[in-house]
């Protein structure tokens, strides 16, 4: 009876020891960082740079030539889950803007006016001017190619023609065009300035006639403004 009872104690137990085996399957042949590293740089290349246990999988953070990533490795089968970039590298400049002018001159006539550079498309955009046309000529940063030039016309540009000032008659004709209201002799021809050109304010008496007048003349028109006579 004893026998039967310790061959179920242990059935029980070889039964508990299956269970926790298939729960808990190997742990101990879980892949090391080391295989984790060796498995991201055979699929990817690129350098490991750190590698952190974070649950079931280890997190590699890995650098290549266009970027920095990220992959997720499995600690129990080794396989790469996931891949992301982290950080894209920028391309580096190997043409600088002086470089980049001297090239734009080779394929345009004219003055450097302006030159800019596309970070996101790594490439400089560089405008050429003369007399007749603006040309734009697209050039990479990283090998120096012309990567595309357009031109447009200048239109010429219309002088501007200068009006003449508007000619002020002189104080003779002024006295003359006055004596055609009063015929005498003058006793003052005054210039006065306004905004519309001016006027003469020319005092005329005649003896023969006793009469005496202030007579306005514009100074562009030659118009007749106002008499005032004198009692």
């Amino acid at each position: 009876m004893r026998k039967w009872i310790l061959m179920a104690s242990a059935t029980t137990l070889l039964g508990v020891l299956v269970l926790v085996f298939l729960l808990f399957p190997r742990s101990s042949q879980d892949i090391t960082a080391d295989q984790a590293d060796e498995a991201v740089v055979s699929l990817y290349g690129g350098e490991v740079e750190q590698i952190t246990e974070s649950g079931d999988v280890y997190q590699v953070e890995f650098q290549r030539p266009d970027g920095r990533y990220r992959a997720l490795v499995n600690r129990n089968n080794g396989q790469v889950e996931t891949m992301e970039l982290i950080e894209k590298t920028e391309p580096a400049k190997e043409w600088t803007e002086q470089q980049a002018e001297e090239i734009a001159l080779e394929q345009a006539a004219g003055t450097i006016d302006a030159i800019n550079y596309n970070k996101e498309e790594n490439e400089y955009e560089v405008k050429v001017k003369d007399e007749s046309q603006l040309s734009k000529i697209i050039i990479s940063a990283a090998t120096g190619e012309v990567r595309k030039i357009s031109q447009e016309p200048i239109e010429p540009a219309v002088p501007v023609e200068e009006s003449e000032p508007e000619r002020i008659i002189t104080r003779d004709e002024a006295i003359k065009l006055a004596k055609g209201t009063l015929d005498g002799e003058v006793q003052e021809a005054e210039f006065v300035e306004t905004a519309d050109g001016g006027y003469y304010l020319v005092e005329i008496e005649n003896e023969q006639t006793e009469q005496e007048a202030t007579i306005q003349i514009h100074a562009i028109r030659g118009d007749t403004m106002t008499v005032e006579w004198d009692d």
